[in-house]
């Protein structure tokens, strides 16, 4: 069955029980149908044809997951864009990509910038709502048609193009088949025991917090999928958070290191998760002693998951795995996952490693990558077929999930006048693993940036994540014998 004929069958099955919630209002798969289908209607009113790439705003509002719904429903390409990106960045996304049409919320399109990006680019723009009121399609003023392109070319078979976390180098854009697609869903409706036989609507929602610009716009697709309502909600928070699940008691539950080391810090009481059975982590590392210390607390395993954009899932624990080990394998990922195989290649020479040694992490996974794909990760593989992820090989920081390339942050934060050269370095974080801070080595003759000044141009030209928490200042960057930046000393400079 494919995606759109499926999603249509659980749209009418759900008719009208509710499928989405957010804020206190919900609403049924039949508003998310009749949406949908009104979005499919505009977009081919815009000009847009069958197999078209649109872009889509990945916003935690509901009208986004209606978006979502109808572009699978009418066979289009779902191309993500960041609503959390810099508005500079995001309208030259804009102008550089050339889609033929653009949905998004009121919040999106009032970004200043965009509207100006999506005329430049001779782009249709759709303005998307679905609250209390109802759900409406219109067409934003001066973006009513799609005009003579260039623009992107039809991309049939392709369901989604997601934006990659540059795992395997810098962020890309990472089209998705729909044969893949439908096998990664596939593979995460038996992980949640939603069966395959009988398509029925399940009770148990869904509860979506992380971002739908990342891995939240995965988790929607799951649920719609697996004829799940969706709990929607704009970020995780203890209150809000804590409470969707005491009241909709869901089994499995995915939450970043981050999040759990806050449940842990607010002493949030055993019953309010005891609904549980399962909690499944990934995207950043997951410190052994918090994983030991939340399983104590709360009787629920930790289910360590390794992937990425480009390749999908690769590594993960199971329950019968975390029954068996998971004291001896304390900090491992997991063992690779069905259809996928790991091997570590020495970091010089790129032949195999087969004795344990650390290397570079490389993944094959079926309908997902064209042979053997080399990670940025450092890793070693044990004796049972356990990965674990030892560092990275690009100096990345891993900030509450997010990654940031001190590279990038740093040919930023060289564009002030005073600032000679910058180097950017992560240092620990109890609550979001690893921070940025940058060290800046002022031009001769300037006076020495404030920090808000600093961090007010990385504001403009980077995503908030990768905006450095703190500035030190120092007359010359510590350097090697050969001229690089010793990693070493700047370390230390960044941690006193």
């Amino acid at each position: 069955m494919q995606l759109a004929e499926r999603l249509r069958q659980i749209l009418k099955l759900g008719a009208e029980s509710w499928a989405l919630e957010f804020e206190g209002t919900q609403f049924s798969w039949a508003q998310l149908e009749a949406l949908g289908d009104a979005i499919g209607a505009a977009i081919r009113d815009a000009g847009a044809c069958e197999h078209d790439v649109v872009g889509w705003a990945a916003e935690n509002t509901p009208g986004a997951v209606a978006a979502m719904a109808g572009l699978v429903l009418h066979h289009h390409c779902i191309a993500l864009l960041n609503p959390h990106m810099a508005p500079k960045i995001l309208a030259q996304e804009i102008r550089e990509q050339r889609f033929p049409v653009i949905v998004g919320s009121r919040h999106f399109w009032d970004i200043d910038g965009l509207v100006d990006a999506a005329r430049t680019a001779g782009t249709a723009g759709l303005l998307v709502t679905l609250d209390a009121a109802g759900g409406t399609v219109s067409a934003i003023p001066g973006l009513e048609k799609l005009v003579p392109g260039p623009h992107r070319d039809p991309m049939p078979g392709i369901t989604i193009e997601r934006l990659s976390s540059g795992t395997t180098g810098p962020p890309k854009r990472s089209p998705q088949s729909e044969e893949a697609i439908v096998s990664a869903l596939a593979v995460g409706q038996r992980s949640e025991k939603s069966g395959g036989g009988e398509l029925r609507i399940k009770s148990s929602p869904s509860i979506i917090f992380r971002p739908l610009a990342h891995a939240g716009s995965f988790g929607v697709m799951l649920a719609l999928f697996s004829a799940r309502p969706v709990a929607l909600q704009q970020k995780f928070s203890i209150e809000h958070t804590i409470d969707a699940v005491r009241r909709h008691r869901p089994k499995v539950m995915s939450l970043v290191p981050a999040m759990i080391r806050m449940i842990v810090e607010a002493d949030v009481p055993k019953e309010a998760l005891s609904s549980l059975l399962a909690v499944r982590s990934g995207t950043a590392p997951l410190d052994p002693q918090l994983q030991a210390d939340f399983e104590e607390r709360y009787g629920i395993p930790i289910l360590v998951d390794y992937g990425a954009t480009e390749f999908g899932g690769a590594a993960c624990w199971t329950l019968p795995d975390h029954k068996s080990f998971a004291a001896a394998k304390r900090g491992s990922v997991g063992r690779a996952v069905a259809g996928a195989q790991l091997r570590i290649v020495d970091q010089e020479s790129g032949e195999p490693v087969t004795d344990g040694r650390m290397g570079i992490l490389e993944v094959q996974v079926e309908n997902k990558t064209d042979g053997w794909l080399a990670t940025t990760d450092l890793a070693t593989i044990d004796e049972d077929g356990f990965l674990f992820i030892r560092g990275r090989a690009d100096d990345a920081i891993i900030r509450g999930g997010f990654k940031v390339l001190p590279d990038e942050v740093a040919r930023v934060l060289r564009r002030h006048p005073a600032v000679q050269d910058a180097a950017v370095i992560g240092i620990p974080d109890d609550r979001l693993g690893q921070v940025p801070v940058a060290v800046i080595e002022t031009r001769p003759g300037h006076t020495v940036p404030g920090e808000a000044e600093l961090k007010q141009l990385a504001r403009e030209h980077l995503t908030p994540y990768q905006v450095p928490v703190a500035f030190k200042f120092v007359d010359q960057l510590p350097r090697t014998v050969s001229m690089k930046i010793s990693r070493p000393d700047i370390l230390a400079i960044a941690k006193g």
